[in-house]
């Protein structure tokens, strides 16, 4: 039959043109990157020191003064702290937290007697069953970073309720003119004794 003989033969798409083969490809393409990288040695030093600069600029830290810093190495604090000054941790392994030791203020109660505007937590019942509105201020300070950063969740919260339970505590002992006249400095003492120790 006339024109027979290519019957057996597929046809190849595009004409009839080869095909790459993976080794034409791959070899095309290690040729356009012998050339190297685009900019050549300059662009990954380059690179490099960029990310030797941002890795310094994270493990180099500043504590303020009034405060301490707590390194945490894997999320477990380290037992020694960071006082005031320029610092240097392992980033991003360590971390940092920073705690304040200035002497803090929690005040407890109305802020004129009779006053009260809701807020109730100055009012409290005299040994001789006497309804008084004590108001009276706690300074505090930090003497345990770590505990302080970790083990409370609301640490001005906690110094106010156990400053309040012992001051009701100790007014709850005590005649009416103690609390307002006769005996403040031994209430302060006695309430401040009390608070240390459940704190």
């Amino acid at each position: 039959a006339p024109g027979g003989g290519g019957g057996n033969n597929p046809r190849r798409p595009g004409g009839g043109g080869n095909t790459p083969s993976l080794e034409d490809i791959l070899n095309r393409g290690r040729d356009q990157f012998r050339g190297g990288v685009p900019g050549g040695r300059w662009a990954i030093i380059g690179g490099v020191l960029a990310l030797v600069a941002f890795w310094a600029l994270n493990s180099i830290y500043t504590i303020d003064e009034g405060e301490v810093g707590v390194e945490l190495r894997f999320g477990a604090p380290k037992p020694e702290l960071s006082q005031a000054g320029l610092h240097f941790h392992l980033w991003p392994i360590e971390t940092v937290e920073r705690a304040s030791i200035r002497l803090n203020q929690t005040t407890i109660g109305s802020p004129v007697a009779g006053a009260r505007g809701g807020d109730d937590d100055g009012l409290m019942l005299s040994g001789d069953q006497n309804i008084v509105d004590a108001r009276f201020t706690v300074f505090w300070a930090v003497n345990d970073p770590v505990a302080y950063l970790f083990n409370v969740r609301d640490p001005e919260d906690m110094v106010r309720s156990a400053a309040e339970s012992a001051m009701r505590e100790v007014v709850g002992r005590r005649p009416v003119n103690d609390v307002f006249r006769d005996d403040q400095a031994g209430i302060a003492d006695e309430v401040r004794e009390i608070t240390q120790t459940i704190l």
